[in-house]
């Protein structure tokens, strides 16, 4: 088999191996794929045959059930953060931008009911237990990384799942609260602050979803190639 092959097909199961942050990923393998190049051209100049220098090569960078747990493990890592800082950056806008939804409103009616505005407050409140996860997810891994300790990819995703489940019933009790607004005034439909805010709420919900599905799916990967098995919800789906 020719050497250039041999490298590229192990180049390509470790690719098939791995989930994470494409940009990542991508950096990662073409770092492999050069170190491999580099290590058969060494071995072609000290006068090994092409064919046996590639299975050389790869023999010495490992296996790829050996060597892809670490490269997962950093995935995960970098997934994890990726999903805090979305989550900071959004609920910081937010924070700023949130009542300009409602500044200048046109409409005018009743109070509004009791659960309406427990409703409200619970939206508030979920908010900063997600700003809270998230800060303390991110210290975490900034920490770990500082003093060189590697994180369990167990814990991770676990700390992952927590922050994912309590963003899906903010998110949920976001848009109740946003129907309900509109609902109860019929003008605040019209209202362009809140078609706005509507609109950007959607593509924040969408953003940080696409982060949530890259950390958990790159979490559970690195669980599985560290041998710890499957969830036992997974297990059981």
């Amino acid at each position: 088999m020719p050497a250039a092959s041999l490298v590229d097909q192990h180049i390509q199961r470790l690719d098939r191996a791995l989930s994470g942050p494409r940009g990542l990923k991508r950096r990662m393998l073409t770092e492999a794929r050069d170190g491999l190049d580099d290590a058969v051209r060494d071995l072609c100049d000290a006068g090994r045959p092409p064919a046996v220098a590639a299975r050389q090569a790869v023999d010495e960078f490992g296996a790829v059930d050996e060597v892809a747990p670490a490269f997962q493990a950093e995935l995960a890592a970098s997934a994890s953060r990726v999903l805090v800082l979305r989550v900071l950056l959004v609920f910081a806008v937010s924070a700023v931008c949130g009542d300009l939804m409602w500044q200048g409103a046109p409409w005018t009616g009743p109070q509004p009911p009791l659960g309406y505005l427990v409703l409200s407050a619970g939206v508030d409140w979920l908010g900063l237990v997600a700003i809270a996860a998230a800060l303390l997810g991110s210290v975490s891994l900034w920490l770990a990384t500082r003093r060189g300790h590697p994180v369990s990819p167990r814990l991770l995703r676990r700390a992952q799942l927590t922050l994912v489940g309590v963003l899906v019933v903010q998110a949920a009790s976001g848009m109740a609260l946003y129907g309900w607004s509109a609902g109860m005034w019929e003008a605040a439909r019209t209202w362009p602050p809140m078609i706005v805010g509507g609109i950007a709420m959607t593509a924040a919900a969408v953003w940080i979803g696409r982060a949530a599905a890259t950390g958990l799916g790159a979490t559970r990967v690195a669980v599985l190639s560290r041998g710890g098995g499957p969830e036992p919800s997974e297990a059981r789906a």
